[in-house]
């Protein structure tokens, strides 16, 4: 990465100029520290007397939240490739050591060359204090794999380390007589276990394999593992699909202390922020003086676009004009990045990861190198402030090298700033070289991945699966008559969530159904006999379809689905979630480290070993032969599922507010009601309309559902408490459907409305300036209005 992108230049030269124009400031007028105004969360020092970056002390902690939703997924055929599935999703006030994934920065930062014992010497961690559950990529390794990782360990024996005795011994006392028998362990003596070498338990075939996911890890320290505090990340099995967040200490590490560390100088160009421009700007004629684009297209890309090109015309620090402005300020135009009103997306990423995000990112500069890119978020002409935030992007080189996606993951809000104030331009080039040759055409196979990766990324909100019914009634007829009354639900879930994942093979697809018939009879639900403190502290047994089980597993689950299950865990019985779990978890290998992929693709059904995607080898011959059975059902279909567009905006049905509803039968009767009560006046309500927002709400409710909610239905926190006490389920947003109800409960106002589409981007309210039920806006400008975020309720018809 580094080779591909240079760090901002160093020459003494330009650290000359900067620092001749940065004397100037005191003769011409304006006062660097404090012309611009960053937000108290992002750490910043003085650079001549312009305010920059403290990477000694900014930390992936210190980062605001993600403002936007996303996802990346990945199908199988790459992630075969890579040797991992960076496949997640995020939603908003998402954390953003949440989001990335140790390989996603191998090359930008190169955080899997830390060891847990360098993390503890830079943040005063002690690792002696912290359990290994706090650490769940421990979880993901075997016997062999931890040995391989740790070589010190080879030759030390069992007795020497208790957990790796407690490891074995659990599953010992677990295994069959015939198992215990097997010829595999014939070699070792079993009457002295405690005495051989880890190295010769390692090398069993069945030993080898025990993973360290069964112990109840809350109940050692991370220094229960000698050696594993010296080991780098990279040394563990799985390392690239950890989340920074999930490696202790890790989010607490200062930037300036990365192995590659962002540069410790600051040599590129200052400007005025001269004059802020709104979105009317630009609608046909093209910018002139652009210093935004992106790596792919250079950073003078212009701008024209229909909905205007909102943005920030600099100055030159010393006002000399042209002549005395070597750095080519002077009219410069930072262009708003984004899809907004007034805001431009332009071609970026590189490689196959390239197609992410359909090819495109918000238009901005790269001052601080190719780790994240700058993006200016927001114009206001009325003020004269603008503010920006920062995308991070995922790339993997190697021998295997799939390029870069496009900067997408964000924003995370950054710095904002005044007009005649002063904004850090660094020092990028301009446009592409001009003697780039032509790019040859693409082999089949590539193309196949591209196409395949494009297909898995399209979003969700756009399309409804439906499972073909004669398809349905094959399959059906393999489920014992006793389970088909809890299979009626989950079989069509599990197959609808199949075709949103993007598997379409047979085999894989009749693994599934296998697993969640002997996991749960097809009835999502609790673990038998599963009780709080079984798996560590809290409540977080098995359940759904594939009983998921641990805090770690609640944990992950909960960062990409944007669904609260470590205060709620009963979330994971919900059909739809568990649906979505257990087949994306197996999918991407997220219960053990070992994918659908690895034992059943193309001709190659392993149906015996794929036991090992949700739970070693546990009634693996019964698995196998019900996976036949439905297999047998699907290979006689024609079609299994189908996607088809679902677009609800009102574009395609002039006169109605919302088209129809994704979800239930309930959810539709309220889309109903809502387009019947879209702009009536609210005067008749409390305030006179002004506070009239959960009168509207049941107003709605009264003629769709019968009845209104809450004790006091003119209050949201009453309304909300009913929700919360039986007349509605919390979901997250990646769930909700035009008719939910969303609540806003802000430190002194509270507000509430509608979803009015998938995913809930859209929300309707009453307008408390107008008295008149017709504030449509983006559930993001509620949230920043009401400085909350969301609540997503489900209403039980």
């Amino acid at each position: 990465m580094p080779s591909r992108h240079p760090k901002p230049l160093t020459a003494l030269l330009l650290a000359s100029i900067l620092a001749f124009l940065l004397l100037l400031a005191p003769i011409i007028g304006f006062q660097p520290a404090h012309a611009e105004a960053w937000d108290e969360h992002i750490p910043s020092t003085q650079y001549n007397g312009a305010l920059v970056p403290d990477w000694g002390h900014i930390t992936f902690s210190t980062l605001p939240v993600i403002s936007e939703s996303g996802s990346l997924q990945i199908p199988d055929s790459l992630a075969a490739q890579l040797g991992y599935n960076p496949s997640r999703i995020w939603s908003e006030n998402t954390p953003i050591d949440q989001v990335l994934m140790l390989g996603d920065l191998q090359d930008a930062f190169g955080l899997q060359t830390f060891n847990l014992g360098t993390i503890a010497q830079l943040t005063g961690l002690n690792l002696n204090g912290i359990s290994l559950a706090n650490f769940p990529l421990i979880a993901q390794q075997t016997l062999a794999s931890l040995v391989a990782a740790i070589p010190q360990l080879a030759q030390r024996t069992l007795d020497q380390v208790p957990i790796l005795k407690d490891l074995v011994s659990l599953n010992l006392n677990n295994l069959s007589p015939s198992a215990l028998s097997n010829l595999a362990l014939q070699s070792l003596n079993l009457s002295d276990f405690g005495s051989s070498p880890l190295s010769e338990l390692a090398t069993n075939g069945l030993l080898g394999q025990f993973s360290l996911g069964d112990l109840n890890l809350s109940q050692y320290s991370l220094t229960a593992i000698p050696g594993l505090a010296q080991t780098p990340l990279a040394n563990l099995q799985g390392w690239q699909q950890t989340f920074v967040g999930q490696v202790p200490g890790l989010s607490q590490v200062p930037f300036a202390a990365f192995p590659n560390a962002p540069t410790a100088g600051y040599f590129g160009f200052i400007a005025i922020d001269d004059v802020t421009y709104g979105p009317m700007e630009h609608r046909s004629t093209p910018t002139q003086r652009s210093i935004t684009g992106s790596d792919k297209v250079g950073f003078n890309y212009q701008c024209a676009q229909s909905r205007g090109c909102a943005y920030l015309e600099l100055n030159s620090p010393a006002s000399l004009g042209v002549a005395g402005d070597p750095g080519g300020l002077h009219g410069a135009q930072w262009i708003k990045g984004g899809t907004g009103q007034g805001a431009q997306m332009v071609p970026g990423g590189h490689g196959i990861l390239g197609v992410i995000n359909g090819g495109q990112e918000p238009t901005g500069r790269l001052p601080f190198g190719p780790v994240f890119k700058v993006v200016l978020t927001n114009t206001d002409e009325s003020s004269g402030t603008v503010t920006f935030g920062i995308y991070f992007r995922v790339c993997h080189h190697g021998l295997i090298d799939l390029g870069c996606t496009p900067y997408f993951i964000g924003p995370i809000p950054w710095f904002s700033a005044q007009e005649k104030g002063i904004v850090f331009v660094g020092e990028t080039p301009g446009t592409p070289p001009s003697d780039i040759p032509d790019i040859p055409p693409l082999p089949a196979e590539v193309q196949q991945q591209i196409d395949a990766l494009i297909q898995a990324n399209k979003p969700d909100s756009l399309s409804a699966v439906t499972v073909d019914g004669p398809c349905l009634a094959k399959v059906m007829s393999q489920v014992p008559p006793s389970e088909s009354s809890a299979a009626a639900t989950t079989v069509p879930k599990l197959l609808e969530a199949a075709q949103r994942a993007g598997i379409t093979d047979r085999a894989q697809l009749a693994y599934i159904l296998a697993t969640a018939e002997t996991e749960t009879n097809f009835r999502p639900r609790n673990e038998d006999g599963g009780y709080c403190g079984e798996y560590g502290p809290g409540c977080y047994y098995g359940r759904g379809d594939v009983q998921l089980t641990g805090q770690s597993n609640y944990q992950y689950w909960s960062n990409r689905l944007g669904v609260d299950l470590i205060n709620h865990p009963e979330l994971a019985n919900q059909p739809d979630l568990a649906a979505t779990i257990a087949v994306e978890g197996m999918r991407d290998g997220t219960f053990t480290g070992n994918r659908l992929g690895q034992y059943i693709n193309g001709q190659n059904h392993d149906f015996v070993g794929a036991r090992h995607i949700v739970n070693d080898s546990d009634k693996s011959d019964q698995v196998a032969q019900q996976a036949d059975q439905f297999l047998g059902a699907l290979n006689q279909c024609a079609t299994v599922a189908t996607t088809t567009d679902t677009n609800l905006t009102s574009a395609n049905h002039p006169g109605q507010l919302i088209a129809r509803s994704n979800g239930n039968a309930t959810e539709q009767k309220i889309v109903n009601a809502i387009n019947a009560h879209y702009n009536e006046s609210s005067a008749g309500g409390p305030g006179g309309g002004n506070v009239a927002c959960a009168y509207e709400v049941n107003r709605v409710l009264q003629d769709s559902i019968g009845h209104k909610i809450g004790f006091n239905p003119n209050l949201v926190s009453s309304v909300e408490a009913d929700l919360q006490s039986g007349s509605g389920q919390r979901i997250g947003a990646q769930w909700a459907h035009a008719g939910d109800v969303i609540v806003f409960r802000g430190s002194s106002d509270d507000h509430i409305g509608f979803c009015l589409n998938d995913g809930c981007s859209q929300v309707l309210s009453n307008s408390s300036s107008q008295s008149q039920f017709r504030w449509v806006g983006s559930r993001g400008s509620y949230e920043t209005y009401y400085n909350t975020q969301g609540h997503i309720y489900r209403v039980q018809g």
